[in-house]
């Protein structure tokens, strides 16, 4: 099947369910407690924005997650003489990623809870440790598989360790560093969600802790449809920046 077969299912597949959603539970079986009526979702955004201050919750994980990948882009730019070739450097950060490997870094957000009850900046905090190490760890991997004969041209025209890592290495490992990017930015949104969960205060999870505090099925229900929504737009956001800038073959 060709991917645009695919795709197209999908949608197909995707409509036929709404479809269904809208006919069995609007009016074979309106009253039950597994899926609310269609009409009680639509007029339940209104109480999404007015009673759960859905616009300053939704900007808050939004800016946490979004700020927190930006960040680590270029930290690890920044640092990417080193993650490649200083070898202790990088050996630190893979202690801390293969601890994570292992030890839930929602047990981490816990910590973070604890140290830092009041702090604004927990979910920039945890939203970096999902990325920055990780994303670090992806270069390092990526950069055994650059061609030789790339770093032996640069070497020749007077490249420096820095412009090395910078121009030739960095530029390299960029298409697969993105696709990983795509894997790490769906689990950063359930992992931040779980954070905010714990955590309360402001951000998309304490909507969701609310909702099944006061067992708003229906809240429930179209917060779950803006999550899924945002978290497709992202996607194909940064699918879109992949394909605009940085659209050379891996190695």
């Amino acid at each position: 099947m060709s991917k645009k077969a695919y795709h197209k299912n999908s949608r197909i597949l995707l409509t036929g369910l709404f479809f269904i959603w809208l006919i069995l539970f609007e009016f074979v079986i309106p009253g039950n407690g597994f899926l609310p009526k269609p009409s009680i979702v639509f007029l339940s955004f209104g109480s999404l924005i007015k009673d759960y201050h859905l616009w300053r919750n939704f900007g808050v994980t939004v800016s946490e997650i979004y700020l927190a990948l930006i960040i680590s882009y270029f930290v690890d730019w920044i640092l990417c003489k080193y993650i490649t070739r200083n070898n202790w450097f990088f050996s630190a950060l893979d202690a801390f990623y293969k601890l994570f490997k292992f030890l839930p870094v929602v047990i981490l957000g816990m910590f973070l809870i604890l140290w830092f009850p009041n702090s604004n900046f927990n979910g920039v905090i945890f939203s970096l440790l999902i990325f920055i190490i990780p994303m670090a760890v992806k270069v390092k991997e990526e950069s055994y598989k650059v061609k030789p004969e790339y770093i032996d041209a640069a070497t020749s025209l007077g490249a420096g360790k820095n412009e090395l890592s910078k121009k030739v290495i960095w530029k390299a490992v960029q298409p697969s560093l993105l696709n990983y990017i795509f894997e790490l930015h769906y689990l950063a949104w359930l992992l931040l969600i779980v954070f905010e969960f714990m955590k309360g205060g402001y951000g998309l999870g304490s909507i969701y802790r609310d909702a099944l505090r006061y067992k708003d099925l229906s809240a429930l229900f179209s917060i779950s449809i803006i999550t899924g929504i945002t978290i497709f737009a992202g996607f194909y956001l940064l699918k879109y920046f992949k394909n605009k800038f940085i659209h050379w073959s891996n190695f």
